[in-house]
């Protein structure tokens, strides 16, 4: 019961004491509860009796207990047997007396017997008819002392005919002649030898003779070594996967041997899904010239070149519940910001890429996705996807990494693709390294990205949904079928509306409003709502974009209550996603590099022309443009300098036109120096400078150098 064999050591009225019989724990039940399980066939109820019955049957038969086990010549003599044995119970219900002698060949009951065993089974021929001459072939009876033997050992063990099949299995020695020490060197070498380096047999053996420590008391019990015969022989008999583990890694022996799923884990549309990246075994190029170019690679763009090789990622999300693929893309590496464009895929109609890449049939519908199961790779473990995942209320189911059997549906989509689609395409790669070693994947590469995009599409939409599909649930259906069969028994899930999906699933950028809005990606966003919160103002908005979709943008803010709206400005982008209308701008930028030239010298040129002819820049040759900084300080001092009016009063005053007079009635000449330049002496009384009659010291008076201006 519950998968343990219990033993019932007692029981009362009420409750069943239980034993494990695995790890001798010992439990109680309500005796209600073990009657429940008996009428629901939960459990199985075995007698003591019937336990050692069976016992002692597989030792006899050495583990054989159903004829369904025996090779398929052991099932043609058990067959012949238990007609001879089915005879003789039957001769004896009718009275007969059968004794070894009897059934010996010439016995009295020999004849007799064999046409009662050719009547239960005609097949076996055992009565011998001559054609032409010749016997044909019949079964050869044994004598009856071994017919005696086969019929108690029948009778013995209830009734079982596989007791009557040959034991030569169990002829011979079926023990190990090792002794101990010798058992432990063959373990010591086998685990040397399950090493991923895959070492030579011979080495390890030689060399775990010299490691391998023997006791004097070893050595006096058996002193040789056991043969590289033998150790090769321990080491056949170890099961493959075994084998795998220690030689290919625990990786490589998952997803070889790992044990698959008969569960069905869905069954509505959108229910469960899983989703994966894996590394495309396919060179893709512009064109098929191999060429080589020296880079810098800190000024090395991070797109690729026109003619640049490589392998691209494929991001695929599936359906559980009808196997149909919900998204799918190619990109250059396996990050978070492709596992979110996977999503906002999955959840929006694919029309686009139908009608682009020429499909013949419709996609799968969007869905809203309930539960999605992925591996522990960086792509899918990161916080930027568990967020969006979570708010679009998603169950986040996380697996192991490198472990193929928990998501096995995707892991087996990648394999189908890889062998309809890639193995055909120049450039191809092979399924694991040194597969395809005489073929030139990189100089046969002529697939480009775009091409390879459409392949995938047309297969996945066109071709893999109709195929049948013979999974688990599936039941030979294709992938399409079952997607009608679960919309219409269970019905859909809607998908998710645009605002939760710009909101959780799309691209958030920093953003400062202006009079023309908000500008993202150099596309400009505007409202009404918008302009009312910026006010005119310049203020930080954080803008939630969905790349499928520009023409609706959502604006928060710090402090806003409000999750505001705007609109594509720029509608020649309506009908474009982001990567497009990026494109677009490049192309618009980039234009023919010599033509771009020639505009520049011509630009350059005008401009130079526009210099010559400002006034600003006039020729400083000019005498009139020596206007050093100086003079124009100076200038500039004089234009705010600010007139006063003198005082009223002055000091001393002389008579009206005596104010040159140097010889007035006082006898005293007032001179009052300038400010700048005072005189070096005065001059006497009644003395005039310059005057032929003036005294001696007047005529040596002198006054100092001029040097402020006296305007």
């Amino acid at each position: 019961m519950d998968g343990r064999r219990l033993h019932v050591a007692a029981c009362e009225e009420r409750s069943v004491y239980l034993e494990c019989e695995d790890t001798g724990e010992c439990i109680s039940r309500p005796f209600a509860q073990i009657e429940a399980a008996i009428r629901a066939r939960d459990c199985d109820v075995i007698s003591p009796d019937d336990v050692a019955k069976r016992a002692a049957l597989l030792d006899y038969t050495g583990g054989y207990e159903d004829l369904a086990q025996l090779p398929e010549n052991a099932r043609a003599d058990v067959q012949g047997r238990l007609a001879l044995v089915t005879a003789m119970r039957s001769l004896m219900d009718e009275g007969v007396k059968l004794t070894q002698r009897s059934m010996n060949k010439c016995g009295e009951h020999r004849y007799r017997l064999l046409e009662k065993a050719h009547e239960f089974a005609p097949q076996c021929n055992f009565l011998r008819s001559q054609r032409g001459g010749k016997s044909s072939e019949s079964f050869l009876v044994p004598q009856g002392r071994t017919l005696d033997n086969y019929f108690k050992t029948y009778e013995k063990f209830g009734h079982n005919p596989v007791v009557l099949a040959d034991r030569d299995h169990l002829k011979g020695s079926r023990e190990s002649r090792l002794v101990g020490w010798q058992k432990n060197f063959v373990e010591f070498t086998i685990n040397r030898l399950l090493q991923t380096k895959k070492p030579s047999f011979q080495k390890v053996y030689e060399n775990a003779k010299y490691n391998f420590y023997r006791t004097a008391q070893d050595i006096a019990l058996n002193p040789n070594w056991p043969s590289i015969t033998t150790i090769r022989k321990y080491y056949c008999a170890l099961n493959e996967a075994t084998r795998s583990l220690g030689l290919e890694g625990t990786e490589h022996a998952y997803n070889i041997f790992g044990a698959g799923t008969t569960d069905v884990r869905a069954l509505l549309f959108g229910e469960k899904y899983e989703w994966d990246q894996v590394l495309l075994s396919i060179f893709t190029r512009e064109d098929g010239t191999l060429g080589a170019e020296v880079i810098d690679p800190k000024t090395a763009p991070e797109e690729l070149g026109e003619n640049e090789v490589c392998r691209c990622w494929l991001h695929v999300i599936l359906d559980i519940g009808t196997r149909m693929p919900l998204g799918w893309i190619i990109a250059e590496s396996a990050d978070a910001d492709h596992s979110k464009a996977l999503l906002r895929m999955a959840t929006r109609d694919k029309t686009k890429e139908k009608v682009r890449y020429d499909c013949q049939n419709d996609p799968a519908p969007p869905v809203r996705l309930c539960l999605g199961s992925a591996d522990n790779g960086s792509a899918t473990r990161n916080s930027k996807v568990y967020s969006a995942q979570l708010g679009m209320d998603m169950v986040v189911q996380t697996n192991r990494a490198y472990i193929a059997n928990d998501k096995p549906y995707v892991e087996r989509l990648f394999g189908t693709m890889q062998g309809k689609v890639l193995s055909v395409l120049p450039g191809y790669t092979g399924s694991h390294p040194k597969h395809l070693p005489g073929y030139d994947s990189k100089g046969s590469a002529k697939v480009t990205h775009d091409q390879l995009y459409g392949m995938i599409t047309r297969y996945f939409v066109d071709e893999y949904a109709y195929e049948k599909h013979r999974g688990t649930g599936m039941f030979g259906k294709t992938p399409r079928a079952k997607l009608e069969d679960a919309l219409a028994l269970y019905g859909p899930i809607d998908p998710p509306s645009q605002r939760d999906r710009i909101l959780h699933l799309g691209v958030r950028r920093q953003a400062s409003t202006t009079s023309e809005g908000v500008r993202v990606f150099n596309i400009p966003f505007n409202s009404t709502q918008l302009q009312r919160f910026a006010g005119g103002g310049a203020k930080r908005v954080t803008v939630h974009l969905d790349p499928d979709d520009l023409r609706r943008v959502l604006i928060t803010a710090e402090g806003l209550d409000v999750v505001l709206e705007a609109r594509l400005s720029m509608t020649v982008f309506n009908d474009l996603t982001l990567e497009e209308a990026i494109e677009v701008m490049e192309m618009a930028t980039k234009g023919n590099p010599e033509r771009g030239a020639l505009h520049e010298r011509n630009l350059q040129s005008a401009k130079e022309r526009h210099a010559r002819e400002d006034e600003a820049f006039s020729d400083d040759r000019d005498p009139s443009n020596f206007q050093g900084i100086e003079k124009l300080q100076k200038r500039s001092d004089r234009a705010l300098r600010v007139e006063t009016r003198p005082p009223s009063y002055l000091g001393s005053t002389v008579a009206p036109g005596a104010i040159m007079d140097r010889t007035s009635a006082a006898g005293v000449v007032s001179v009052k120096p300038t400010s700048g330049n005072p005189p070096q002496n005065a001059p006497a009384k009644g003395a005039s400078r310059g005057s032929e009659n003036a005294p001696s010291d007047i005529k040596n008076m002198t006054f100092g150098p001029v040097k402020d201006s006296k305007l």
